[in-house]
C-alpha cells in the first residue's frame, strides 16, 4: 500500500510541472566557441559584418572562477562568443571548446527548472558566478548546466544584484523579460544599430552521450524534440550523430537579420564563412 501512495505522490508531482509550470519560458542566450588563431584575429576585419551585418566587440573579464577575453557578435536579441585556444586545461580555452546558454526571463525560475531537473533525476551542475567592482563582489548569474569536457549546455539567470548594478529599477527586476527587452532597457530604447537581430539555427555532431544530454536539456527548457532536433518557438538545435566526436563539433549558425540584405558571401578565414541570402545570414565552419 505505502508503495502504491508513494507511486501516486511521484506522478502527482511531475504532472504539476506539466499542468502549473507549462509556461516557463527560456530564451537563447549565447553560444561561445573557441575557434584557430587565424579565425579569431580575422573577426572583425570585414568592413561590412562590422559596420552593417554585427556590432562587434572585443573585451576582458575577470570572475570568480575565470578570467578570458573574447570577442563577441552582439545582437539585438543573442550573441556568439569566440575565444582562441590558449595553453590551458581548462574548458573553453582548447581549440573545439563549445557551449549554448539559454536564459530565465524572471528571477526565480531558475529553482523551478532545477526542482524540475533533480524531479527527474537529471545529474545537473550548479554554480553562481561574480566579479569583483570597486572592491564589492557583485553576484552576476547563477548557472545550471550539463557539461563535459569539450562541451556545455546551460540556463542562466542574471541575479538580482547585478540588476541593480545596471541600473534596472525593482520594477523592471520583478517582470518577465525578454533578452530583447532586456537589452532594450540597457539601451534606454535605443534602436538596435546593426542587422543581426537572434540566431535562429544551430548544428553540430554528437554522439549518444551529448544526444542524451541534448534531449534532457530540452526536457527542462519546454522546448519541442524530435528525433535529430530539439527547439523553442525561435531556436532550434540540430544534431548529426556520430559514434565519435570530431575536434570541432559546430557546422553551422544561423542568424536572423532585420532587413533584406543582398546575396554575398563573406570569408573570414578559411575555416569560417558567412553566407548572407535575404534576412538571414549563415556562419558556415569548414573544420571538420
Amino acid at each position: 500500500m505505502r508503495l502504491y501512495i508513494l507511486i501516486f505522490l511521484t506522478l502527482t508531482h511531475l504532472l504539476s510541472f506539466g499542468q502549473i509550470k507549462p509556461n516557463i519560458k527560456t530564451d537563447f542566450n549565447t553560444i561561445f566557441i573557441c575557434v584557430d588563431s587565424i579565425t579569431y584575429k580575422s573577426l572583425f576585419q570585414n568592413k561590412f559584418l562590422k559596420d552593417t551585418l554585427l556590432f562587434c566587440k572585443e573585451s576582458h573579464q575577470e570572475t570568480n572562477n575565470n578570467s578570458y577575453t573574447g570577442k563577441y557578435f552582439i545582437g539585438e536579441s543573442s550573441t556568439i562568443e569566440f575565444f582562441q585556444p590558449k595553453k590551458s586545461d581548462k574548458f573553453g580555452d582548447n581549440f573545439g571548446d563549445w557551449g549554448i546558454e539559454f536564459k530565465t526571463r524572471k528571477i526565480g525560475i531558475l529553482d523551478d527548472i532545477i526542482g524540475k531537473s533533480k524531479l527527474l533525476k537529471y545529474p545537473i551542475d550548479t554554480s553562481t558566478t561574480t566579479f569583483l567592482d570597486s572592491l564589492t563582489i557583485i553576484p552576476w548569474y547563477k548557472t545550471l548546466s550539463f557539461k563535459n569536457s569539450k562541451n556545455e549546455l546551460s540556463i542562466l539567470e542574471y541575479q538580482n544584484e547585478y540588476l541593480k548594478y545596471l541600473g534596472f529599477t525593482g520594477e523592471q527586476i520583478d517582470k518577465s523579460m525578454t533578452y530583447k527587452e532586456y537589452n532594450s532597457i540597457l539601451s534606454n530604447g535605443k534602436k538596435y544599430p546593426r542587422q543581426f537581430s537572434m540566431v535562429t539555427y544551430i548544428k553540430l555532431y554528437a554522439d549518444k552521450k551529448l544526444i542524451d544530454d541534448l534531449q534532457k536539456f530540452g526536457t527542462i527548457n519546454n522546448c519541442k524534440r524530435t528525433k535529430n532536433k530539439i527547439a523553442n518557438s525561435e531556436t532550434t538545435i540540430e544534431f548529426v550523430e556520430v559514434q565519435k566526436l570530431p575536434k570541432f563539433q559546430i557546422k553551422e549558425i544561423t542568424i536572423s537579420l532585420l532587413t533584406e540584405q543582398n546575396n554575398r558571401i563573406l570569408k573570414i578565414s578559411d575555416n569560417l564563412y558567412i553566407k548572407i541570402k535575404g534576412k538571414q545570414a549563415k556562419l558556415i565552419f569548414k573544420d571538420n
